[in-house]
């Protein structure tokens, strides 16, 4: 659904400052990994998919609203840097590409915690990172929903713990 921020601010009571990133991403047959590429701006993530464990790797970001059409020429790019980096560990002839839209806060640091309505909890705007924190992020939450402490030290939406919690403007 595309919302506009006055009618989330509406549906949801809370406004939580978050722009739309698109993002191109491929994946191919390979082996297990995960990384962090911090030099190049590459994420590497292992799935599972309906033809078979697949290699992920994304690498950029546009801040398009909600234009998923992917760009070629950055499709382009990160397979060529794949090859660059690890020749010949996946089959980039079946790479399949796909774009998928990624909130993303403005200091790229995630919103996840209580908000001041009962009930309403947030865990998004992690941008580029969203798959490689995910299960850190839904562990914390969990946590936090159930009423427990989280296992990291994060300032959390909601929490004291790292001095003032973030605020959310409250519609």
């Amino acid at each position: 659904m595309n919302f506009t921020r006055s009618q989330r601010r509406v549906r949801a009571g809370v406004l939580a400052v978050a722009y739309v990133e698109a993002g191109p991403s491929e994946g191919f047959p390979a082996h297990q990994v995960s990384l962090t590429d911090d030099e190049y701006k590459l994420v590497f993530s292992r799935y599972t998919s309906a033809s078979g464990d697949r290699l992920r790797i994304a690498g950029t970001a546009e801040l398009n609203g909600y234009d998923r059409d992917l760009n070629r020429v950055r499709c382009e790019a990160i397979v060529r840097r794949v090859e660059e980096l690890f020749p010949g560990a996946g089959d980039i002839g079946q790479a399949q590409f796909w774009t998928g839209l990624r909130p993303a806060t403005p200091s790229n640091v995630p919103l996840i915690g209580a908000t001041k309505l009962p009930n309403l909890f947030l865990n998004t705007g992690h941008g580029t990172l969203g798959w490689t924190h995910a299960c850190g992020s839904g562990k914390s939450i969990a946590r936090i929903v159930s009423g427990l402490k989280p296992e990291v030290d994060f300032a959390f939406t909601g929490s004291t713990s790292k001095g003032p919690a973030i605020e959310l403007m409250q519609a």
